[in-house]
């Protein structure tokens, strides 16, 4: 081969290696930049007695400080939003309702979370209180965490009582009750009531608007199927979300199976107990006894 074809070639190999240098410089940042961020989504779903249960999922996730973490709702029919309730320093966030500006809850959106420090952050739903929370982990550089999913945390139930006893939910903002004054006053539900629905109302605060009322009506297995136990069970559920302040009527319908113990005994004893959940995290769990009359 000539001089002048060993330096032809010389030359393409050089073109060919720059090209595949060059190429690598591109791939290589597009490699490391494609891994996606943590994402939460929330989800729902049916219960045994056709309640609905929300939850983030998963409901622990960890990034490095700095990282960013997407939240998304992808429901057109449920609002979900986002409240930090213990933080080692606010997030900055977009799109994200109740945690950037905005609405406190909306449907169908999708936003992020950048989490300046490392530390445990842990939030929860505006709309549906502590019963749907979740955490993030943020690791300092170099670090790695391995996360569980937590339970979430509830008001705690109290047991049936003729002088309805209230307890009140441990979250972020327990002090301000959902409820405008004492329960004994804030709730109104009759001790004997007649027909196939459970009638009452209360008094919700400031505080307590935009949060959750659910109402369970509780029988005793023993008057329902003449079973020979004292364990009770559900037959009327309510659940209601968005509440706003100030009174607030409710009635729940008794199941075809409470209504048939009704019918076959002329009297039904129940245990009604409400849970009110404000935006904030408090809660507020009250239980009555009634008697529901033919």
């Amino acid at each position: 081969m000539s001089i002048r074809g060993h330096a032809r070639l010389a030359h393409g190999l050089l073109l060919f290696l720059a090209g595949a240098l060059g190429a690598a410089a591109v791939v290589l940042p597009s490699i490391a930049q494609s891994e996606t961020a943590p994402a939460v989504e929330a989800k729902g779903g049916s219960g045994p007695y056709g309640e609905q249960h929300f939850e983030w999922s998963p409901m622990a996730v960890s990034a490095n400080a700095g990282g960013v973490v997407t939240i998304k709702n992808p429901s057109t029919v449920v609002a979900h939003g986002v409240y930090w309730s213990e933080v080692p320093q606010t997030p900055t966030c977009s799109g994200v309702p109740g945690a950037s500006s905005g609405s406190s809850f909306g449907t169908n959106w999708s936003g992020t979370c950048t989490f300046p420090r490392p530390g445990v952050y842990h939030f929860f739903c505006t709309v549906h209180g502590p019963s749907m929370s979740g955490t993030v982990t943020v690791n300092a550089a170099g670090e790695t965490t391995t996360t569980t999913s937590p339970s979430p945390p509830r008001g705690s139930e109290v047991a049936p009582s003729q002088q309805g006893p209230v307890s009140y939910g441990h979250g972020s903002g327990a002090g301000a009750s959902p409820l405008a004054g004492s329960a004994s006053g804030a709730v109104r539900l009759a001790s004997s009531q007649h027909g196939r629905s459970v009638r009452g109302s209360l008094d919700i605060s400031p505080a307590g608007a935009g949060g959750r009322l659910e109402v369970d009506l509780l029988a005793r297995s023993a008057v329902l199927a003449s079973a020979g136990h004292s364990a009770q069970v559900r037959v009327g559920r309510l659940v209601r979300l968005h509440v706003r302040a100030g009174r607030v009527s409710f009635a729940v319908a008794l199941t075809a199976r409470a209504r048939e113990a009704l019918r076959r005994h002329g009297r039904l004893p129940l245990t009604a107990r409400l849970l009110i959940s404000a935006p904030t995290g408090a809660s507020v769990t009250i239980a009555r006894k009634l008697l529901m009359r033919a």
